[in-house]
């Protein structure tokens, strides 16, 4: 196991470096600057502002020099909040995407295992057909359409909760519901698919052939086991929904690293894009790490593979 872990964070680093260029690259490529949106400047002032963020150098070398600080922890400072760093914005930023995204994961994920196991455990057309009309509903609606839907029937039409920021404990419902939305179902569909393939398993029948309860069965013989195709791809949408939706944090003005993304993509501001795309990988590469000992711990063959 831990040889495994080893690779799979050497893995890691590899592909944050190759994130992190790409989008150093493709960022300079992009028609415009980050200066272009602001009001005219002569010419020797714009100069002067392009050397002090050191623009005016070598692409190669401006890579250097933001390669260089990011081994010393430094992100560089922001285009346009003159006033705050990079690391200053990611930092709050992330705490907050980072708690929506929990409270988020925490609802859909216990919601879409609990249906999906119902649905697949359940004998009753209706029932299954009926739930499972919900989860395809539910992974083929776009999170802006939902989140839109909640905010005009919610806040606008019944006038029961707020639609923006999160200044309140009530501010909060509306954007995890909206974000919930993708882990409540990847999490029915796997759930539901896995149970019905697993309650026709053999060691099922013989743990019912030896007058086992049925309640005692699904827990501890066909929930368990259906569970670890779920635990694989937990870790990218965990690392999506906790890193923060782009779209909810827009509609709901929630100050996350979605919505610091979108206006920094706007404004093309270089670093602040560069640093969320940072906080991003990192995340994404450790909930993967965190999903392969999971599964590990959950699979034999895992352990035994990672061994030889």
């Amino acid at each position: 196991m831990p040889s495994l872990i080893l690779r799979r964070l050497l893995t890691g680093l590899l592909t944050l470096f190759v994130v992190i260029s790409l989008t150093f690259v493709l960022l300079r490529l992009m028609p415009g600057g980050p200066f272009d949106q602001d009001r005219k400047v002569p010419p020797a002032i714009l100069a002067n502002m392009q050397a002090r963020y050191h623009l005016n150098e070598p692409l190669w070398k401006q890579y250097a020099i933001y390669v260089g600080g990011i081994l010393h922890g430094d992100l560089g400072p922001s285009y346009k909040y003159k006033s705050r760093t990079v690391s200053d914005i990611v930092g709050e930023a992330t705490a907050t995407s980072a708690k929506l995204g929990f409270m988020a994961l925490l609802v859909g994920g216990l919601a879409g295992i609990a249906l999906g196991a119902l649905a697949g455990l359940s004998r009753n057309r209706w029932v299954d057909g009926l739930l499972t009309l919900l989860g395809v509903a539910s992974i083929s609606t776009p999170l802006f359409i939902f989140g839109g839907l909640l905010v005009l029937v919610f806040s606008l039409t019944l006038n029961w909760l707020p639609a923006a920021t999160l200044e309140t404990p009530a501010h909060y419902i509306l954007p995890v519901l909206s974000l919930s939305l993708m882990p409540f179902s990847y999490a029915f569909l796997l759930t539901r698919t896995s149970v019905r393939e697993t309650r026709t398993r053999q060691y099922v029948l013989i743990k019912r052939s030896a007058g086992l309860s049925e309640g005692v069965i699904a827990v501890r013989h066909i929930l368990r086991n259906s569970l670890m195709p779920l635990v694989s791809i937990m870790g990218p949408i965990a690392a999506a929904i906790i890193t923060g939706s782009f779209a909810v944090e827009f509609i709901f003005a929630v100050p996350g690293l979605g919505r610091h993304f979108v206006t920094a993509v706007t404004n093309r501001d270089y670093t602040l894009v560069m640093g969320i795309t940072i906080v991003y990988g990192v995340a994404l590469i450790l909930f993967n790490t965190f999903s392969d000992i999971l599964y590990g711990l959950l699979d034999p063959r895992m352990r035994d593979e990672a061994k030889s």
